[in-house]
This record gives C-alpha cells, structure tokens and sequence, in this order.
C-alpha cells in the first residue's frame, strides 16, 4: 500500500510495500480509497515537534475524502464507489460523550492521522456513521480541506447581525472564520496578522479591514475601526501568545472570545486581570463533531469558499515537498492537498 509516514521530527518519508489495503474490523466499517488529503496546521506542528500529541513513526493526515471502496454487512447508507468525506474524529458512537456530538471526548475513541493511522495513505477504515455523501458540486480536494471544527468553534461567539468581528491569524482557519462572520451578519470584520499575501486573501474573502501587525498594534487599529469601543467578538487562530494578548486588548467590555489556535506550551503572562475587569466571555474550542450538512450545503452553494484556500496540489508520492513548502512557510503556501488515488 502506498503511505506517507511521519519518521523523525522534521522527516516524512513515502513507501510502497505493495500491500493489501486494511481489513473492515466491524460490520459497521467501510474501507474508504483516499483521494484527497489535507495538510493542517496541526500536522506540520506535530512533524516539526511543537505538539506531542503522538510520536513516530505514524501515518498521519486527519482531513480526507474517498470513494466507498467496501462496505461491512451492517452498512446501508452508502455503495460502492460513493464519493465520502471522513470525519476523523472516531467515538464508540454509545457513550455519553458521543450521544450529544462531542465524539472528541470519547473515553474509547481515536483519531485518523493521530492515534490511528490517517488519510497519507491509499486506504483508510472508518465506521459508517463518520462518512459524510459528498455532491458532485465539492471536488475531492475541497471535501479533503472541509471541516465542522472552525464552524463549531465560531458558533460559541454567537455573532449577531451588525456587530464587529475580529479575527486574528489569516491561516486557513482565520480565513474561513471571516468567511462565517460575514455569512451570520456581521457588519465590520477586521482579520489581523504578518503575511501580506494573506490578508490580502482575507480581504477578497469578505474582511472589511485588514491590519498588518507588524506596522500598527492591532488594539490601537480596531479602536479607531470601532469608534473607541473595541470589536464585539474576536477569534484567536494565530497560535501565538501575540495573537491572545491583542484579542483580549481588542474587546470592547463584555466582548466575546475564542482560543482556537494551539500553542504548544504554557503561555506566561496571560492577561488576566484585563479578562476580568473587562468582564470578557472568553472560550477555550475543541467542539463538537456537528454541523455537517450544514457546512457541506454551504460548501456547494459558494457561500463557503474553501477553492480560494489550496495553493499547492502534489501527488502523494512528493509529500516530502509539500510538507516542506508549510515547515519552511514558503511564501504562497497557505493549503497544501496531498493527491492520493
């Protein structure tokens, strides 16, 4: 089987042992033919050694699509060669943790590309209740790149209509987080950040203002953006302790906050007197696995446009190219999709 494993920190390596695909190991599981798979964020901190959520050797890749390539006996909602998008958050599907959608939290579950091997390969085995019908309107490598876990994350905001926005990181989480803001009514969204090629991005995607960092405090550019108050709601998808401090400076009183972006370590010298005497709502986001026909309807209208996010398609076999392009943050590499079959 052809697979791109994870060896050493900073190493990935791509091998064909010409071996069989996996085994369904339950009447619920389907084997899914990977033709598509992301490379996220948290993949390039995990090779690089910043997070130490598993350790090599490992197969990772935990954004996938596919084609239903075989089907246990107790599968009815999909055939063969059925276009799939995989959600690789994997629960028991009975407990407590898994009745009300947060799988994450599963006692006995795993993840694809984590703790299981991931979607760097050709095959991958998912149970049933993980795949999502893909229409014709999403090519594959959309579907690789499509996740439930910004929407969910934003969600905690509870953006209304006509409040100010601002969103800190123009990754692809912080680019499809403007996207979400614009799309629930807000009136000014103003995305912050260090990559000029990004917030232009940004801006073709809906921000009303973006603020390069580097040349004007972020605080000081969304007081004047808002009239001395500060912004409604922010999104923190930087993953730096830059990005939560200037999130926190940048609400106005009894503004709402998310920590999505992952750090890696402890963060000295978070503000918290700031929080508290601002009364912030701030939230921490590992949300719920839910909101998938949602999310996949709004991918195929267009009123989510994750096309605009991949600048770098490469067969699997070249994975140690497109890695490198993310580790060595390239310029113009912002989503890298690996093409598997």
């Amino acid at each position: 089987m052809r697979k791109v494993t994870w060896i050493a920190p900073g190493r990935v390596c791509f091998s064909d042992d010409g071996g069989e695909p996996p085994s369904l190991s339950s009447p619920g599981d389907v084997l899914v033919r990977v033709t598509a798979a992301g490379i996220c964020a948290t993949d390039v901190h995990l090779i690089e050694g910043r997070l130490r959520l598993v350790e090599p050797p490992a197969v990772l890749g935990h954004e996938i699509a596919g084609r239903v390539e075989a089907c246990g006996c107790e599968v009815h909602r999909f055939r063969l060669g059925d276009r799939v998008k995989c959600d690789s958050v994997i629960g028991c599907g009975a407990c407590s943790w898994c009745v009300r959608g947060a799988t994450q939290f599963c006692p006995r579950g795993c993840e694809l590309g984590l703790t299981r091997p991931g979607g760097w390969a050709e095959f991958v085995v998912v149970p049933e209740r993980n795949l999502h019908a893909l229409p014709d309107l999403i090519p594959d490598d959309v579907a690789a790149i499509m996740d439930v876990e910004v929407v969910a994350a934003m969600r905690k905001l509870a953006i209304q209509p006509g409040e100010t926005v601002a969103v800190f990181g123009p990754g692809p989480a912080g680019l499809i987080a403007v996207q979400l803001a614009r799309l629930w009514g807000a009136s000014k969204v103003i995305l912050c950040g260090t990559r000029p090629d990004r917030l232009a991005l940004g801006k073709k995607l809906g921000a009303h203002v973006t603020v390069d960092v580097r040349r004007q405090p972020a605080a000081e550019r969304i007081r004047e953006e808002t009239e001395g108050a500060g912004a409604d709601a922010g999104f923190e998808a930087a993953g730096t302790a830059c990005a939560v401090r200037d999130l926190i400076a940048a609400l106005r009183p009894q503004g709402r906050g998310v920590l999505y972006g992952l750090h890696g370590a402890p963060m000295p010298g978070f503000p918290v007197d700031e929080a508290v005497l601002k009364d912030l709502t701030l939230c921490a986001a590992l949300p719920d696995r839910t909101g998938w026909d949602e999310l996949i309807g709004w991918v195929a209208s267009g009123a989510l446009d994750l096309a605009s996010l991949i600048t770098h398609r490469l067969p699997l076999e070249r994975a140690e190219e497109a890695v490198s392009l993310l580790l060595r943050r390239s310029p113009g590499a912002l989503k890298v999709v690996l093409q598997v079959s």
